[in-house]
């Protein structure tokens, strides 16, 4: 994998960005989705990989290439003046009319653009990890002028406009923002984070009701209860915590293949119906990359060997099973399909939402390998919780004292 990440050029990724700042760029566009409509989203994921792996390999050429990236970043961000940096086709006109509430919203298209906000994302944390892992604080400023722009373009909206927008993949918006509130302590970050909560899955989730994310599209799910996770830890609201632990209860036992991934043709069909959905286009990888952020941010809150076993189970068969180890190329779908073949990524002429979480996913396995406890009490309340199990199995539910104390 650091072979791979070396061998791109972060000027050709850069390319759009400059354009974009009416500056002449220095090197010519990557192909596939960075030649398209989402361009701009594999810096975001690149940046987020180069910082992980300089924290995993203590590598300097990764930390060199973050700098300089940032450094580009700055210089495109002084010549728009907004506080925007951003290299998606035509996003001028995208977010003016945004502004405006006007609002033309599906599942992956706002107001003419491919899923806008899933790429400011990939951008934002980017620069954030990149503040986090690499100690770049010129990176913490861009992307507070960043999430200042956010809440100039979406601070006025009603309501109704809010949610017309939320019709559209936004990615970790909702996270990204927590996350420049943790790191920053400006409340309005958080307040902003707000902004990109919608009606029809999270507050269905928040409410306990019954599972909202049938027939939906993965992917686009995933993030919000990421984010979810990320506010509950900061403000302990109890609607935020339900929607992350709701969400991953359906989606692991109601939605998950045995491999641990899930969704076919990046959908979710009907719940414990997986027998009827095995194809070539099975278990996109970018929701496995996604549903191990979930289940990390859970294991926090409340460190459970079943969330573990779930995310060994993800991590072993189906993020390592992306990769192909010749190559370091990766796979969107993972086909559960008999008979079915793995496709995998092209190096320079892909670059699609799996390959940009790919970087990351092959660039941090020291994550989630090891956690400290804050405290005893709510390791204790788990190993006691166990306890009340076994004795109860055994028979004899007033043992589970004795057995705690014997532990």
């Amino acid at each position: 994998m650091r072979g791979y990440l070396l061998s791109l050029s972060p000027d050709r990724l850069l390319n759009r960005f400059f354009k974009n700042a009416g500056i002449q760029p220095k090197d010519s566009v990557y192909g596939g989705w960075e030649h398209e409509g989402l361009s701009g989203h594999t810096l975001g994921h690149y940046l987020s990989a180069c910082s992980m792996m300089y924290a995993s390999s203590g590598d300097e050429r990764f930390r060199d290439r973050v700098n300089y990236i940032v450094g580009q970043l700055a210089i495109c961000q002084k010549a728009r003046g907004t506080g925007y940096v951003g290299a998606i086709p035509n996003e001028d006109s995208i977010f003016y009319r945004l502004k405006r509430g006007e609002i033309k919203s599906g599942g992956f298209d706002l107001n003419g653009g491919w899923s806008p906000w899933y790429t400011v994302h990939k951008v934002m944390a980017g620069l954030v990890d990149a503040y986090l892992y690499c100690d770049n604080k010129e990176a913490l400023e861009i992307v507070k002028g960043m999430a200042d722009w956010t809440g100039d373009i979406v601070g006025g909206l009603t309501d109704e406009q809010r949610l017309k927008m939320l019709h559209c993949e936004f990615g970790g918006m909702n996270d990204v923002l927590a996350n420049i509130y943790a790191i920053t302590g400006e409340e309005k970050y958080l307040h902003l984070s707000y902004k990109f909560y919608d009606d029809f899955v999270m507050q269905p989730l928040a409410e306990g009701k019954a599972d909202p994310i049938a027939g939906k599209h993965s992917n686009t799910n995933i993030p919000k209860a990421i984010g979810s996770a990320r506010q509950y830890e900061l403000t302990a609201a109890a609607g935020d915590g339900m929607i992350a632990r709701r969400f991953w209860e359906i989606m692991v036992h109601d939605h998950t293949y045995v491999t641990g991934g899930d969704g076919n043709y990046e959908y979710l069909g009907a719940p414990d119906k997986l027998n009827d959905a095995l194809s070539d286009n099975t278990t996109e990888t970018c929701c496995a990359y996604n549903m191990l952020k979930l289940t990390g941010h859970l294991f926090c809150q409340e460190p459970l060997g079943s969330l573990m076993d779930f995310y060994e189970r993800a991590l072993y068969n189906d993020v390592l099973a992306s990769q192909n180890p010749k190559d370091a190329m990766m796979l969107y779908f993972e086909p559960l399909r008999t008979g079915g073949k793995k496709q995998y990524s092209d190096s320079f002429n892909t670059f699609t939402c799996c390959v940009g979480s790919g970087m990351e996913d092959h660039a941090k396995y020291t994550e989630d390998i090891y956690f400290e406890g804050g405290g005893w009490k709510p390791l204790y309340q788990s190993f006691y919780s166990f306890c009340a199990e076994l004795a109860g199995e055994e028979g004899d539910p007033d043992a589970a004292d004795e057995l705690s104390r014997k532990g």
